[in-house]
């Protein structure tokens, strides 16, 4: 019985010193924070898993030099969580096209990745809301429905658009007959079909799509780490098996390489 209590003291200490040696080598990396907003499937506090985090966790076992972490920001705040004085130091999957303006000092990315908003409803007979219907929207994304304002009130009073936390929340308010329309991203509803067709059963989807954008990488001024290297890294890890796993699980698909701007083209934003 000692020599079985010893040897368990003996591996719980080889187990804590690893432990130790982990959280060493951790703080010794030079830290990378990623600004991210409810957006899934790319990233959701409110899910256990979205594909940013398996970025992420791949970014941090392909190099030793940085370590990346999220940093949750509301959307509307995500300009100056890059900013020179923000508190972070990039942010994956935005698009310049939601008012990213030459104030705003950051390098972009070729585009990644492909989407759009598009309005659902229980019905398929009318696409144009009357007076009387009310629309869902997310606080802080850009419509046209909405001529790509984002104030809550001016969204509600002008347009009759809810504007709620989540599309997750707008799906149950649909569900409930709280609002006639809603509007969703494909990349939402994409990964509703892969990982919960029954959630998005009896859904109807629009024609047209609302706005269609592709998003990017966003890296800033002041970041920890440098654009080209930082690009390096990703573009290395989407041709990784895990990764292209990952993709498919969230009912994701990367840009064709052939339909993005070389590398050598990025500049820093000037419109």
């Amino acid at each position: 019985m000692h020599s079985l209590a010893i040897g368990q003291a003996s591996a719980a200490r080889h187990i804590d010193q690893n432990l130790a040696e982990d959280a060493n080598a951790i703080t010794e990396r030079i830290p990378v924070y990623v600004a991210a907003y409810e957006f899934p499937p790319y990233y959701s506090s409110r899910l256990p898993h979205h594909f940013l985090g398996e970025l992420i966790k791949a970014l941090n076992a392909r190099q030793v030099t940085y370590h990346f972490s999220i940093r949750e920001v509301p959307p509307q705040e995500r300009y100056s969580a890059i900013s020179k004085n923000g508190c972070c130091d990039v942010i994956f999957f935005e698009s310049e096209t939601w008012r990213w303006s030459s104030e705003h000092e950051y390098t972009a990315s070729a585009p990644l990745m492909h989407g759009a908003d598009r309005m659902y409803s229980l019905q398929n007979d009318n696409w144009l809301p009357t007076d009387e219907d009310r629309v869902g929207g997310v606080v802080g994304y850009h419509y046209n429905y909405t001529q790509f304002d984002i104030d809550a009130g001016t969204s509600e009073q002008e347009f009759m658009m809810y504007r709620a936390d989540s599309q997750l929340t707008l799906l149950n308010m649909l569900r409930n007959n709280r609002i006639q329309f809603a509007m969703f991203t494909d990349e939402f509803v994409h990964w509703l079909a892969v990982q919960n067709p029954e959630l998005i059963e009896d859904l109807y989807a629009a024609p047209e799509a609302d706005t269609v954008y592709t998003t990017q990488v966003l890296v800033g001024a002041n970041s920890s780490i440098e654009f080209v290297e930082l690009m390096e890294l990703v573009n290395e890890l989407f041709a990784e098996p895990e990764v292209i796993a990952a993709l498919k699980y969230y009912g994701l698909q990367r840009l064709e390489q052939e339909h993005q701007v070389h590398a050598e083209g990025y500049t820093e934003q000037q419109q």
